[in-house]
């Protein structure tokens, strides 16, 4: 069946004027979360501490220490992979720019702090970042490894940089703010760079995004449920209470409303 034309180009503006929409909560979140006190200090610490490992490996300063504290590879010991990937958030990567690793840091985890809290933002971070590097090396472990396109000598690469952590937070963003277009579109354009350049980055990438998802749509029923006595009640959790009285800029959004 033919479709019609002018139905298809009617179309096109709602579409656009629903990511237009998307965006403009966003904004609205960050700014409700900005006037209600909350700052992105750990998003700039993160950003500072980033270019001041990029400066000294550049100046070879403390290079050698340097890489030995954040240098992140599958084939390496599982204890020590553990130590070094708090570390490995700040290293450079062949595939990331500095500007771009510092750009990563600075706006998905600020929007983070103000919109969902500092403390669901480190968690979310740690997730990505965590989950997606040891879900790695167990794939990589496993004999049927080549079945995601991947090869066992992927575990001697360097993996170091911010994108999964980063790549969780946003999609927990897009999802708790219930910006459905905008997260189908980041889960497209990751599927497409999976597809155009397959690899570790790809498989942990995707990994991160289905934590982000997961934990937005946790933070959506926490943060944007309609208010209940269950919250004060003697039986409610004691950690989701905590996490909805920092009032995030989520929570400051709703309550405008």
């Amino acid at each position: 069946m033919a479709l019609d034309p002018e139905l298809s180009t009617a179309r096109a503006p709602r579409a656009r004027r629903a990511i237009v929409g998307e965006f403009g909560r966003l904004v609205r979140a960050a700014h409700a979360g900005w006037n209600s006190g909350r700052r992105p200090w750990l998003a700039v610490l993160l950003s500072l501490a980033s270019i001041a490992v990029a400066l000294l490996i550049h100046a070879h300063v403390a290079r050698p220490e340097l890489w030995r504290s954040g240098d992140v590879y599958a084939a390496l010991p599982l204890s020590t992979e553990l130590a070094r990937l708090p570390m490995s958030l700040f290293m450079p990567t062949a595939y990331l720019p500095l500007w771009g690793a510092v750009a990563q840091l600075a706006v998905v985890i600020g929007l983070g702090e103000i919109i969902l809290g500092r403390s669901a933002t480190v968690l979310v971070a740690a997730a990505g970042h965590f989950g997606s590097t040891l879900l790695a090396r167990v794939l990589l472990d496993t004999p049927h490894v080549h079945i995601l396109g991947l090869t066992p000598a992927l575990a001697h690469v360097l993996d170091t940089g911010p994108s999964g952590a980063t790549t969780a937070v946003g999609a927990c963003l897009l999802v708790s703010l219930r910006m459905n277009r905008a997260a189908f579109l980041l889960f497209l354009g990751l599927a497409i760079a999976g597809v155009v350049a397959p690899g570790l980055d790809a498989l942990e990438h995707g990994v991160a995004l289905f934590a982000g998802l997961s934990a937005g749509v946790m933070l959506r029923w926490m943060y944007l449920r309609p208010a209940r006595r269950a919250w004060t009640g003697p039986y409610s959790s004691r950690a989701l209470r905590w996490l909805h009285q920092r009032r995030p800029g989520i929570v400051a959004l709703r309550e405008r409303r």
